[in-house]
């Protein structure tokens, strides 16, 4: 691609415009993706047999340019081993996200967009600066949850906020390898087929259900100040 420059790392390839701010800070980004690339690898146990290519764009119309379906975009993961991404002053869509989707499919693309979705969340830790859980609670308290076992159907997922459904299925994803062991969770993950609330009643020992009311009951017990509630209630706009 001309006026584009490459760069690599032990486990990336990195191409930029040149004289963007992406080449500007390409050691700090590299820097920052390498580490994400062993936290998700350190957890799921699996490093990836080649480099991730990213792609790091000024504009989300270039996103959609360069990956083929132009549709503005911040960032999106291409499997196997794409990451397409914008980088300027204001939006730096680097991170654990769209690792997290490349690294996974590795193992598996669960069928449920939910699953996907849950599972780079839960490496994010959090949605606009505010912790999923938290994100979650005031949800909760406010009316808006979201039921993980409507989440998990995609035409449901697709149609409501992903402000919202993004933070949910990042802390109940969460939740689980909290309370169940990576190793079951990753054992869900790799399902391909569609019953997912059997599969997971099999590898859990118990229904989606159940599970989601426990993680209900850990919600409804997240205490933190007023004046710190407002401040989210605030950015999430509620």
């Amino acid at each position: 691609m001309s006026g584009w420059e490459i760069k690599e790392s032990e486990n990336y390839i990195f191409n930029y415009q040149i004289d963007s701010y992406a080449e500007k800070d390409i050691s700090k980004i590299i820097e920052l993706q390498e580490k994400c690339y062993e936290d998700i690898t350190n957890v799921i146990k699996v490093r990836l047999p080649y480099k991730i290519k990213y792609y790091l764009c000024n504009t989300p119309e270039s996103v959609g340019q360069i990956y083929g379906d132009n549709e503005p975009c911040n960032g999106f993961a291409d499997e196997p081993d794409k990451v397409y991404a914008v980088y300027n002053d204001e939006v730096k869509c680097i991170g654990h996200h769209e690792d997290a989707h490349v690294i996974s499919y590795a193992i598996n693309v669960p069928k449920s967009v939910a699953i996907r979705e849950g599972f780079a969340m839960k490496f994010d830790k959090s949605w606009w600066g505010i912790d999923n859980f938290i994100c979650t609670m005031i949800y909760y308290e406010s009316g808006r949850y979201l039921n993980i076992a409507e989440l998990i159907d995609d035409s449901y997922f697709y149609n409501v906020s992903c402000e919202i459904s993004y933070p949910i299925v990042g802390a109940f994803t969460e939740f689980i390898i909290r309370q169940y062991g990576i190793e079951k969770y990753m054992e869900f993950y790799k399902y391909k087929d569609m019953d997912f609330k059997n599969e997971f009643n099999r590898i859990m020992g118990k229904s989606l259900g159940e599970v989601e009311d426990e993680f209900k009951l850990h919600i409804s017990g997240i205490k933190i100040g007023s004046s710190e509630k407002d401040k989210f209630i605030k950015i999430l706009g509620i």
